[in-house]
């Protein structure tokens, strides 16, 4: 058991997502999308896909992308919009370098995870596209859990995960990592942007 358990959302926390308007657009695009069938599409997209992940659905992506076919009256196929859509929000994100060597200073005294909300594939498949996987003890989704954060489910999976006497939780959302960690007895820390991580845990 560690004395420390350092916790860590994924995405705006240790990834830096360059622009997700490009992203989509990326997307699009390699399915022959554009113009105003591309705008009715991501609106359509969009709207079924919050719906969809937090309802906690197995395969949000791809039903939002059925749903912004049906709302551009188009023929997409949406398997091939989910993992075109993968691909490039892989390659438009990054971890900064002050980020990965962050991770490799709490790792050589403290247990380290991800506690992040999302698809379980989706997020594993960043965390090994940006080879994060082997700097982490775990890693915890939502998806896998059944719950969202700020809800309890998460945090008590992480607790099980890796054992620990004190927890931090490290996040860019105040509600679902912090508000979500303060109630479930850690400590709760902040960010706006990677950028700013490595000073929010310097002291640990």
């Amino acid at each position: 058991m560690s004395d420390v358990a350092v916790w860590f959302d994924l995405d705006g926390t240790l990834l830096a997502v360059d622009d997700y308007g490009q992203i989509l657009e990326r997307a699009c695009a390699a399915v022959g999308l554009e113009g105003e069938t591309r705008t009715d599409f991501v609106t359509g997209y969009q709207e079924t896909f919050f719906e969809r992940l937090n309802a906690l659905e197995p395969e949000p992506y791809t039903d939002a992308a059925r749903a912004g076919a049906e709302a551009a009256g188009v023929d997409v196929d949406p398997e091939t919009f989910t993992e075109e859509l993968l691909a490039a929000e892989c390659a438009g994100t990054h971890v900064p370098a002050s980020v990965r060597e962050c991770l490799a200073r709490l790792g050589d005294d403290h247990a380290v995870g991800v506690l992040t909300n999302g698809v379980t594939d989706w997020q594993t498949e960043k965390l090994a596209h940006h080879d994060l996987r082997e700097q982490l003890d775990a890693v915890v989704v939502s998806q896998t859990v059944g719950a969202h954060k700020p809800r309890a489910a998460p945090f008590e999976a992480a607790e099980a995960a890796l054992e620990a006497d004190e927890r931090w939780m490290v996040g860019d959302d105040r509600e679902a990592d912090v508000d979500g960690a303060r109630a479930a007895g850690w400590h709760g820390v902040h960010v706006a942007a990677p950028e700013a991580v490595p000073a929010a845990v310097e002291e640990l």
